[in-house]
């Protein structure tokens, strides 16, 4: 284990951490996880000991999940340095192949079933690990969609639409292709926030949902072409039309 990595847990580096970074939860040193990694690591370079891949990964993926916490959810939100720019782009070459161990994929989806399994009809498939853990929290939150797997978020809507939409604006208005988002006749926010996504709920399927109010819709008003839960299913339109569609009788 290097020398940057044991810093971690230095007076220096936890001062630095609270103070500078204004941290208020770094890394316990003495984490019994990261201790017993710590040990392992020692045993397998000073003594020669040997390990099998089984037992090095148990030890190793405690820590790995402890690291990919802290860094989401404690030291990128609250440091905004060159450093800390810098870390985010080496995270995002990194979350992709957190799905793809398959040791802490059950590590970390084993506590997360309680929250995932009531969301399971906004639950998203993540674009970076690829599992349905990418929860739509909506615009009440500063982060409309994040993974709780691997970490992956968005910081706003239009980046959320951004990466979940598919077709482009442009080809729908000059080739009448499908737009990579609609309007919400449901959430009236003037705003692309309802996007075609495959959900925990139906897997095989893309089904429309909105990242601004985190629920689905069941599909596009034949009048004014926002997406919509339909008042008349027979004639696919919104309430908004229905409404003025009635008024002129």
């Amino acid at each position: 284990m290097s020398s940057e990595f044991k810093s971690v847990g230095t007076p220096v580096a936890l001062e630095r951490l609270r103070d500078d970074v204004k941290i208020a939860n770094p890394i316990d040193p003495e984490d019994a996880a990261l201790t017993a990694l710590v040990k392992l690591r020692n045993r397998l370079t000073h003594f020669g000991a040997t390990d099998t891949a089984v037992a090095v990964e148990a030890r190793a993926i405690p820590v790995l999940d402890l690291l990919l916490t802290f860094i989401d959810e404690e030291l990128l939100p609250n440091d905004d340095s060159d450093a800390a720019a810098e870390a985010e782009e080496l995270m995002e070459t990194i979350r992709p192949l957190v799905g793809r161990i398959r040791g802490l994929v059950d590590h970390r989806l084993g506590p997360l079933g309680e929250k995932l399994g009531p969301a399971s009809g906004h639950t998203l498939r993540c674009l970076s690990c690829g599992h349905f853990a990418a929860l739509v929290i909506g615009n009440a939150d500063d982060r409309p969609v994040v993974c709780l797997l691997c970490g992956k978020a968005y910081d706003d809507l239009a980046g959320a639409v951004d990466a979940c939409g598919v077709g482009s604006f442009y080809e729908a208005i000059t080739q009448g292709g499908e737009p990579p988002a609609y309007e919400c006749a449901e959430c009236s926010t003037a705003q692309a926030c309802v996007v075609p996504v495959q959900t925990a709920d139906e897997p095989d399927r893309r089904a429309l949902m909105c990242l601004w109010g985190a629920h689905p819709v069941e599909g596009v008003c034949g009048y004014c072409q926002r997406a919509a839960d339909f008042a008349l299913s027979e004639a696919a339109m919104c309430g908004d039309c229905a409404d003025v569609q009635f008024a002129k009788f």
